[in-house]
């Protein structure tokens, strides 16, 4: 396996049926794998009741039952906020910044954790991978 980092091919598109506009142009991104997130705050919880939300919206809201060890889950990543084309930022909720599709709200479809930052010590904003 090669040691140079993987982009994004294609570009990156919000991940509901009805919207599909794009968030991350090709080869902007880098493929990371991270630790899943704890479970989104109660108040986003109604949100995700609908059936058309993405089962990778899904999974990033779901905490994993106690017997269960969280695999990790792969994100394309960029560190420059202004690398999205179409993404909306959250205030920040227990250490996080949560990303969301700047047309159709869809939220979260990736997020920024704030205490952490890359190998190179700039910030990472991650885009979930379904």
């Amino acid at each position: 396996m090669s040691d140079t980092p993987s982009l994004n091919p294609l570009a990156v598109k919000c991940p509901t049926d009805r919207c599909k506009c794009v968030v991350l142009q090709s080869k902007t991104a880098t493929l990371v794998q991270r630790k899943p997130r704890k479970k989104l705050p109660e108040i986003a919880s109604d949100l995700f009741k609908s059936p058309d939300i993405p089962e990778v919206v899904k999974r990033m809201m779901s905490t994993p039952k106690s017997d269960e060890k969280p695999k990790d889950d792969y994100y394309w990543m960029v560190t420059d906020i202004m690398a999205f084309d179409n993404v909306g930022v959250s205030r920040i909720v227990d250490g996080i910044k949560y990303l969301s599709c700047a047309d159709c709200d869809l939220a979260p479809i990736g997020y920024h954790d704030t205490a952490i930052t890359s190998a190179d010590d700039k910030m990472e904003y991650l885009i979930a991978i379904d």
